[in-house]
């Protein structure tokens, strides 16, 4: 999902040499164009050995899952909006993506997001069938202005684990995302705060305690119109429609 106010990174990266200018100044190429820079900064993984294990991994999933489904790698840099010659650096282990990189490779594969992280560091560790997490840990997927963070609850590239989030929205934040595939669902369950919900023509204003379950196979939003801060448990699921 992508989070108000800019990038989120799993590690620190080193900024672009250079960006290409927006072709078009109307805003909406100029969003674009902006969307399209923020993707492209998540891929300029550093040099560290967590880093280079990831990047090996994860680009050995990719590139095995767009092979298995037959996407050609132009049409996969299409749909995620990467320039294909930084996706042929990621299958070949040399860039490192973020968290959030991650999500959009998921969504243009349509698979989960856990499938990407098979076979990672971040699926090891520890007893696979008796896991504690504190409050204080897991990874965090936040905006560069820290209005939303997603905090990962569940072992990465663990296929038996569902995907579980735990969101926080801070007041007037708006969250904008992407259509998923069509076999992803999201149940969301409000702990504290109000959260409002739209996809397509349907809304919902869910406050402590309330559950919404969508298909999220259509743009949606996520919005705290309230004073407090909003928070949330996110549940993905995968099933056929």
């Amino acid at each position: 999902m992508a989070p108000c106010g800019g990038a989120s990174q799993l590690f620190d990266v080193a900024q672009m040499a250079e960006r290409s200018p927006p072709v078009d100044p109307e805003l909406a190429e100029l969003l674009r164009e902006e969307f399209r820079v923020e993707r492209e900064e998540t891929l300029l993984g550093p040099e560290s050995p967590e880093g280079r294990a990831l990047a090996a991994a994860v680009g050995a999933n990719v590139r095995r899952l767009r092979n298995e489904r037959g996407i050609p790698l132009g049409r996969l840099a299409e749909r995620v909006q990467i320039r294909a010659d930084l996706l042929a650096r990621l299958e070949e282990g040399a860039a490192v993506p973020s968290l959030r990189a991650i999500w959009h490779l998921a969504t243009g594969l349509e698979v989960p997001f856990g499938t990407l992280l098979a076979d990672t560091f971040l699926a090891r560790g520890g007893d696979p069938d008796f896991r504690l997490q504190g409050a204080d840990r897991g990874r965090v997927i936040a905006s560069a202005s820290g209005l939303f963070r997603s905090r990962v609850l569940f072992r990465e590239g663990d296929p038996r684990t569902p995907e579980v989030y735990e969101l926080s929205l801070a007041p007037g934040c708006r969250e904008d995302a992407a259509a998923h595939a069509d076999d992803v669902y999201e149940h969301i369950t409000v702990i504290r705060g109000r959260l409002e919900i739209e996809i397509g023509s349907r809304c919902a204003d869910l406050g402590p305690g309330d559950s919404l379950f969508f298909r999220a196979a259509a743009p949606h939003s996520y919005r705290n119109s309230g004073t407090d801060e909003t928070r949330a448990l996110l549940v993905m699921t995968y099933a056929a429609p």
